[in-house]
């Protein structure tokens, strides 16, 4: 696992574990749950200490921003599974909060790399959370969002029946154009290949460059 992935992945289970609709996150709690998932994810400490400083400064303006709040918590690492056209989708969100007429999706990101508010209505990712989400709960309404825990902004939309549809359409015909690509063209996209097991070998011609 690359190690920015990894340390993500400490945060989100920090945030998963102590999120909670009935107490309030506390601060000595926080610190004692990173260093235990730290524990978990990177017992060689192979982890820079850059990273496990963001990793820390990422909880800590988590915690300002949220002291003595409790969440409206439905799930979290919520699992779906639901099929389109001759496809099956399976995937998890990190965070579902519900309300009387409304249900959030929340999905935490840790990168310093944020998608621009004007494109959050087409992305794809979001869109599939919707998607799913509506699936599960036909008459709410569903907001999407995305935390960028960096910086504490959160960019969100409510995916209106429309939206919906477009995802399908948008879905569908972005697994078709994977399916029929046989060229395997190199990204232009370098951030990809933190998330591709071939990103470092021989046989991706970028190398992870």
């Amino acid at each position: 696992m690359e190690k920015p992935q990894c340390c993500g992945n400490i945060v989100h289970s920090v945030l998963e574990n102590l999120v909670s609709d009935t107490k309030p996150i506390v601060y000595d709690e926080l610190k004692s749950e990173y260093e235990t998932q730290k524990s978990k994810f990177d017992p060689n400490k192979k982890i820079s200490a850059d990273l496990i400083s963001a990793g820390e400064t990422i909880l800590n303006e988590f915690y300002d921003q949220n002291e003595g709040s409790t969440f409206e918590v439905f799930d979290k690492e919520y699992e779906f599974n639901f099929i389109i056209g001759n496809y099956n989708i399976i995937g998890y969100i990190d965070r579902i909060d519900l309300y009387d007429d409304e249900v959030l999706i929340i999905d935490y990101k840790t990168g310093k790399w944020e998608v621009a508010q004007k494109d959050v209505s087409t992305n794809l990712q979001l869109g599939i959370y919707a998607l799913a989400v509506s699936l599960a709960f036909p008459n709410k309404k569903i907001t999407a969002e995305l935390y960028y825990l960096r910086s504490g902004r959160r960019k969100r939309h409510t995916f209106l029946p429309e939206d919906i549809e477009n995802v399908k359409i948008n879905l569908i015909n972005s697994i078709k154009q994977i399916i029929d690509d046989t060229s395997f063209r190199p990204t232009d996209n370098s951030r990809s290949c933190s998330y591709c097991d071939h990103a470092k070998t021989g046989a991706c011609p970028t190398r992870g460059i």
